[in-house]
């Protein structure tokens, strides 16, 4: 019962980044246009916790999102953790 319980924990821990993977993207379209400091502060905190998982990510998808314009990492990072806290709620 114990790793159940560890389980349905770490897939609580990845539900709660991939809020914080959303809300950093989207604070992203928001931060340049403002001079509320709190706003960039908040990106700037979002940011560390959620860059180096991104990074891979960005590097993978370079070559195919090029003409994009618009980067969609954290959206395909938000779905790779519902899949794996799906995973382990199972």
């Amino acid at each position: 019962m114990p790793i159940h319980d560890l389980a349905r924990f770490i897939a609580r821990l990845l539900d709660l980044y991939a809020f914080v993977v959303f809300g950093n993207a989207l604070l992203s379209w928001f931060v340049f246009g403002t001079k509320n400091s709190s706003i960039r502060q908040i990106y700037w905190f979002t940011s560390r916790i959620v860059d180096p998982v991104l990074s891979p990510i960005r590097n993978a998808l370079a070559p195919v999102s090029r003409n994009f314009g618009i980067d969609i990492s954290p959206f395909i990072l938000i779905i790779l953790l519902q899949i794996l806290a799906g995973m382990l709620r199972s």
